[in-house]
């Protein structure tokens, strides 16, 4: 037996497409094409040269630039100022009064700001309409909320500079091209029954999440859209986003203890749930923190490039252009708590069990000499994970039900000479001392403010609250045609296609919904009823399958809104004691009664062929919050029809006696037993045709034999009158739990 959750994916129409040339990321078509020429790695390698006149930025400088630069680049990316919504499309009636009802003036929330997400004009479907909300097929909508990153926007507008507003245009792919026509935001806004609300707390984003506008904040909202819509909330937060989002699931809400019971699915990009590697690299404790580790030593020297990048050129094309304005936000209540290990982090509660964690993140990996990045020789290199450059994926991933990174790779370049190298070896001097290495690039698919823009993440997050949104819509027989199965029979778990599993290989049998593969009613094979107590429709299917021979003991699954798999049970796994699971167990029918399942199947007993099945089982499947149970199991074989006959001869009730026997033959037995009175008044002893007979019936189940008698069972009777051994009764199954004396024989 086992259960399942739901997982995952699609991607809703975007795509990658083939690279133009080696080394080649390419987005957007014909005249509008832009390719950026890589080096061998995902992304420009990161290359620098020193010369004289550029120099080393004393280390002052240095401080101040890499901590403004980590400091960006926990943001969600938009330093420009919120506009008025522009090409906003017309707007649902429910969403748009949640809107009102959930905004900052009715909540009081200051300068938080809460929006329904504008419909723009540039984010469109890949036929080229413009994305539009549309309810599910229940005519409902779930109310999905974006949350973002430290000092970053949220609000969904015209310029496109929130956190989720960008166009997903990066890949890890390095050959490679991603074809998209909208932001995240447009992405979901694309899905039957998401409403999308941002939650902007840009205004005090340098405070903690314990602040009464973060995190309480969120909870407030979180509390009204579940009122308002009825319906648990779907988070997606970016970076610090998702602590803010923590705090306030873990605390009081409408509903008890935390808002395990208002919120469904969480969505995380890069969020530092154990804190942040560049938060670190602060005033107290660049030295100490960089001269103990490789990836702090990396992230430094990659940060700190951004000042030898900004000396020469105050627009360089990188990621440098967009620093933020506080050069001291590592200072600020915020960027104090981010640092790893802090006390702020270690008081946030954990994510309750109930609530599905979907954790995103990134991965740099850089190639650095072995020894130092200094006078040696280039192909001696090691690999170092440096994350996002931000927050590491152990960062990340900490406390997630669902992970997901995506990878890239670079190299960096040498750029001292030997005494440096010399001194890293002897430990001389500080891996925080290491040369500065300027930025060629620093937009990459991998890195902390571009997470959103990287379609293998995007793809992964639209799928993570379709998933959940399609988990709501009522169970039907159509929907189960493309539901999930578990693995079975020697086929994988996998997800059905018209009803039965794609990819097994021919002749190797078949996996599916037993109505499609075996031409049975579906009425008698598939139910509906609350099976879990949710109060909500779920169904119990039959299973079918097979390794290409004689068929498997089926499955009874149980199914949810969505065709979510709430939980399987094979029907070999459910026998008499005494009984062993037979070759194969067969479904007869299906039935619901009082949030339970009425399942009736046949199998073999002792000395039935595969062929046969001689067993009627009936119980009553349940599921009691972690598996599938069966109670009130009782088993039928031809042996209550045979004491029937017996006692009713005995009872000389030949009109019962005829009800339980083919034609003639009750007729036969009652002038047989006037000769054979011992064996009307023994035990039967009933056998399959597999069974081991004695010697003077081992000839009863030998086809084409003498002493051969076409029967589904053999009932013995001993005796000793007339020189004869056995009165033999002949059983054959005339359907479910119903038998008939097919023939008399004496040996």
């Amino acid at each position: 037996m086992g259960t399942g959750r739901r997982r995952r994916r699609g991607d809703d129409g975007d795509r990658h497409a083939s690279g133009r040339g080696p080394g080649r990321l390419c987005s957007g078509d014909g005249e509008r094409e832009r390719c950026v020429e890589g080096s061998g790695h995902v992304g420009a390698a990161l290359r620098h040269d020193r010369t004289e006149a550029g120099g080393v930025m004393n280390r002052f400088r240095i401080r101040r630039v890499v901590l403004a630069m980590a400091a960006f680049a926990l943001t969600a990316g938009s330093q420009v100022a919120v506009r008025a919504p522009a090409h906003a499309e017309s707007q649902t009636a429910a969403p748009a009064e949640w809107g009102t009802r959930c905004g900052s003036a009715r909540l009081g929330l200051d300068g938080d700001t809460v929006q329904l997400a504008p419909t723009l004009r540039r984010d469109t479907n890949p036929d080229g309409s413009p994305v539009a909300y549309s309810p599910d097929s229940r005519g409902r909508y779930t109310p999905v909320i974006m949350v973002h990153g430290w000092t970053g926007r949220g609000t969904h507008d015209a310029a496109g500079q929130g956190a989720f507003s960008h166009r997903i245009d990066l890949t890890a792919n390095r050959l490679g091209s991603v074809r998209t026509t909208r932001s995240l935001i447009g992405q979901y806004q694309s899905l039957p029954g998401a409403a999308v609300f941002t939650f902007d707390y840009h205004a005090y984003s340098a405070r903690w999440v314990t602040d009464p506008h973060l995190g309480p904040a969120l909870g407030k909202v979180i509390d009204c859209l579940y009122r308002a819509s009825g319906q648990k909330v779907i988070v997606v937060s970016h970076s610090m986003g998702g602590l803010v989002t923590r705090y306030a699931v873990t605390h009081r809400g409408v509903v008890g203890p935390d808002r395990s019971d208002e919120i469904s699915t969480v969505v995380t990009f890069g969020t530092p749930e154990t804190g942040s590697v560049a938060a670190l690299l602060s005033e107290a404790g660049l030295d100490t923190g960089a001269a103990t580790n490789d990836l702090l030593a990396v992230v430094r020297m990659i940060l700190a490039g951004c000042g030898q990048l900004t000396s020469s050129n105050i627009r360089t094309g990188t990621l440098c252009d967009r620093l933020p304005a506080p050069v001291s936000a590592f200072e600020s209540q915020a960027g104090r708590a981010l640092r790893a290990g802090s006390a702020e982090l270690r008081a946030l509660r954990p994510w309750p069990k109930p609530v599905f964690v979907d954790a995103l993140a990134g991965q740099a990996r850089f190639q650095v000499p072995r020894l130092g990045w200094f006078g040696l020789s280039w192909g001696r290199t090691t690999s170092v994970e440096a994350g996002d450059l931000i927050v590491t994926s152990g960062s990340a991933f900490q406390g997630a039900d669902s992970t997901r990174t995506v990878s890239c790779s670079y190299q960096l370049s040498p750029v001292r000479g030997t005494t440096d190298a010399l001194g890293l070896r002897l430990g001389l001097i500080s891996k925080a001392d290491v040369a500065d290495v300027p930025l060629k690039a620093f937009t990459g698919a991998c890195f902390h403010p571009d997470l959103m823009r990287s379609i293998e993440l995007t793809n992964e997050a639209l799928g993570a609250v379709s998933d959940d949104i399609r988990s709501r819509q009522p169970v039907t027989a159509s929907s189960l045609l493309s539901a999930p199965v578990p693995a079975a029979c020697g086929h994988p778990a996998g997800k059905l296609s018209s009803g039965k599993l794609p990819g097994v290989p021919k002749g190797r049998g078949v996996m599916g919904l037993a109505w499609v593969t075996t031409g049975q009613p579906r009425a008698d094979l598939l139910t509906f009823g609350d099976l879990d107590g949710d109060g909500t429709g779920d169904a119990a299917a039959a299973l079918y399958c097979d390794a290409g021979g004689v068929p498997w003991p089926e499955i009874i699954a149980f199914y949810g809104p969505g065709s979510t798999l709430i939980g399987h049970i094979s029907l070999s796994d459910i026998n008499l004691p005494g009984h062993e699971a037979g070759e194969n167990a067969l479904v007869h029918r299906l039935r619901y009664t009082a949030k339970g399942v009425v399942v009736q199947w046949s199998t073999q007993q002792d000395g039935d062929p595969g062929a046969s099945a001689t067993l009627d089982y009936t119980a009553t499947l349940r599921w009691n919050g972690h598996a599938i149970t069966a109670s009130g199991l009782t088993a039928t074989t031809e042996r209550s029809t045979v004491d029937r006959f017996l006692r009713a001869l005995r009872d000389h009730d030949t009109i019962t006696a005829s009800s339980l026997a083919a034609d003639g033959v009750a007729e036969e037995a009652v002038s047989q037993f006037r000769s054979y009175g011992d064996a009307l008044a023994a035990t039967p002893d009933c056998l399959g045709p597999n069974s081991d007979f004695p010697p003077s019936a081992e000839g009863l189940p030998d086809v084409g034999g003498p002493a051969y008698v076409a029967a589904t069972r053999y009932c013995l009777l001993p005796t000793t009158a007339g020189g004869a051994t056995y009165v033999v009764l002949g059983m054959d199954k005339t359907g479910f739990q119903r038998w008939q004396v097919s023939s008399l024989s004496i040996v």
